[in-house]
């Protein structure tokens, strides 16, 4: 007869526990809105990413693929 040893049967049982403690997203979309090109300052882009779109975390300094300047972004719930 097979036996499992603990190690496995404690791993196996984390991974289905975490499977099914984890919340389920019901159509939760993500929006990204560039609120400016270019010199992002993080405390400004964060107020001004609130203000706009209510979202507390969602301000965003963002490199340029040149990795010379910033752009403001914004990720905020667009569910309506």
């Amino acid at each position: 007869m097979a036996r499992i040893s603990f190690t496995r049967f404690f791993t196996l049982f984390l991974v289905l526990s975490a499977a099914l403690v984890t919340p389920h997203v019901n159509g939760a979309k993500r929006c990204l809105d560039i609120l400016y090109k270019s010199g992002c300052n993080l405390e400004d882009c964060g107020a001004k990413c609130y203000k706009k779109h209510n979202s507390i975390h969602g301000g965003q300094c963002i490199a340029n693929p040149t990795m010379t300047d910033y752009s403001c972004v914004c990720a905020y719930n667009c569910d309506g």
